[in-house]
């Protein structure tokens, strides 16, 4: 029987479902970047690199906050920050429409839209976690996979608006959409019925991750795949216009990229509970740099292009659903959310390497070609990372608590063979 007899209860997937919707807005809206690249070099007469700056500058912000809003969110819950992301979000999107120049843009936009999306990217996916026991894993899933139905949903929407209206009306209009989706969502951000934890317990559950190899190898392995997976998310729409593919046709293969996510994210999840976590993370980590070779030979192949992207969505969104589950499994549920704050910097770090070097890389030399094959190797890299975290399928360390295994049998790290 649960401790806290609330958790899996309506109310808990009123909150998972309202992660989802603010996720399909918010990375709808900012994968959208994508299709607004032609216009921005254009008007602020920049390099790749330079306009690459405001989607690295951004990812980066509202990963490393998490940092910050996680032990808050422990603390107070997530109702606060969600409502304080409106003003931010809201308000970077409608101020970026007014910049006249590409320094005040990466300014204002990095400010307005990171902190926005990192003032509720942590806090909502604790208090999902936190709200659910038997059915954790699905209900992560549930939250996270709104990213890939915002790549899905909302980028062809926004490609059409930025087409017809211009890149200024549309954020103008998106960044009005932003207040309203936030205030919803924080009328519903309702706090989870376990105990809300001082932010020294916060800091005290990052101290002992920090401690363990795991917490590491999770970290540097999500460092080089970031460092790789926000090269096609700023370049892919821009390189299949060069390779004579029409803008909405180039624009829907980051809807493929969500496609692919949502695959991976939902299907995945419910995998997990069958075969273990990490053997899938691994398997996740695996599949991208498969993916990027696919890139490499696809040229103008359309088809192979789509191939591409959706391959990468199931890896990148299939290790986005289940690493929450996997931080939970390993270092436990208290301090959840100032643990998985500090894991995500890694992504923040890696976004703010590898968009702007590849962005130098292709102004460099006039082609894709070397940013492509760097993608490639760094993803290896990822994958070698975490591969040694296999080692707790065979239960040579176990990496969970007894009171963790009877209060959550789905948050299994190891396949049911060596249960």
């Amino acid at each position: 029987m649960s401790e806290y007899p609330e958790t899996d209860s309506a109310r808990g997937w009123v909150v998972a479902f309202a992660g989802c919707a603010i996720n399909t807005w918010t990375f709808g809206v900012f994968y959208a970047f994508a299709t607004a690249l032609e216009q921005m070099l254009a008007e602020f007469d920049a390099n790749l690199s330079g306009i690459a700056a405001f989607f690295s500058v951004t990812v980066f912000l509202f990963f490393a906050v998490g940092i910050i809003a996680g032990p808050l969110a422990d603390r107070y819950g997530p109702r606060r920050l969600v409502a304080v992301g409106a003003v931010f979000m809201g308000g970077g999107l409608w101020l970026t429409a007014q910049v006249q120049s590409l320094a005040a843009g990466i300014l204002v936009y990095g400010l307005g839209v990171g902190l926005g999306i990192g003032s509720y990217l942590v806090p909502l996916n604790a208090a999902t976690g936190a709200w659910f026991e038997k059915h954790r894993t699905l209900a992560l899933g549930v939250n996270t996979v709104g990213i890939g139905l915002g790549t899905l949903i909302l980028v062809p929407v926004a490609e059409w608006l930025i087409r017809t209206a211009g890149w200024r009306s549309a954020f103008e209009a998106m960044g009005i959409g932003s207040v309203l989706v936030f205030a919803l969502v924080a009328l519903v951000s309702f706090k989870p019925p376990t105990p809300l934890a001082p932010l020294s317990v916060s800091i005290s559950a990052v101290k002992r991750a920090v401690r363990r190899s795991e917490f590491w190898r999770l970290y540097f392995a999500g460092f080089f795949m970031s460092v790789a997976l926000f090269i096609p998310f700023v370049f892919v729409v821009q390189y299949a216009k060069e390779q004579g593919i029409s803008s909405s046709s180039a624009a829907f293969l980051i809807t493929s990229l969500g496609v692919g996510s949502v695959l991976g994210r939902l299907g995945l999840g419910v995998v997990g509970i069958r075969v273990g976590v990490l053997p899938l993370i691994i398997m996740c980590f695996a599949i991208q740099p498969l993916s990027y070779v696919i890139w490499l030979v696809a040229g103008s192949n359309y088809i192979l292009l789509l191939l591409f992207a959706a391959l990468l969505g199931v890896g990148y969104g299939g290790f986005v659903a289940l690493s929450p589950v996997a931080v939970v499994g390993i270092f436990g549920l208290e301090g959840f959310g100032g643990v998985l704050g500090v894991q995500y910097t890694s992504a923040g770090l890696g976004a703010l390497v590898g968009p702007i070097g590849a962005g130098a890389i292709i102004d460099a030399t006039g082609s894709y070609t070397v940013a492509i094959v760097g993608a490639i190797f760094i993803s290896l890299v990822a994958t070698f990372s975490v591969l040694p975290l296999w080692h707790l399928d065979r239960g040579s360390e176990p990496p969970i608590t007894r009171r963790a295994l009877l209060s959550e049998p789905s948050v299994w790290l190891v396949s049911p063979r060596t249960r």
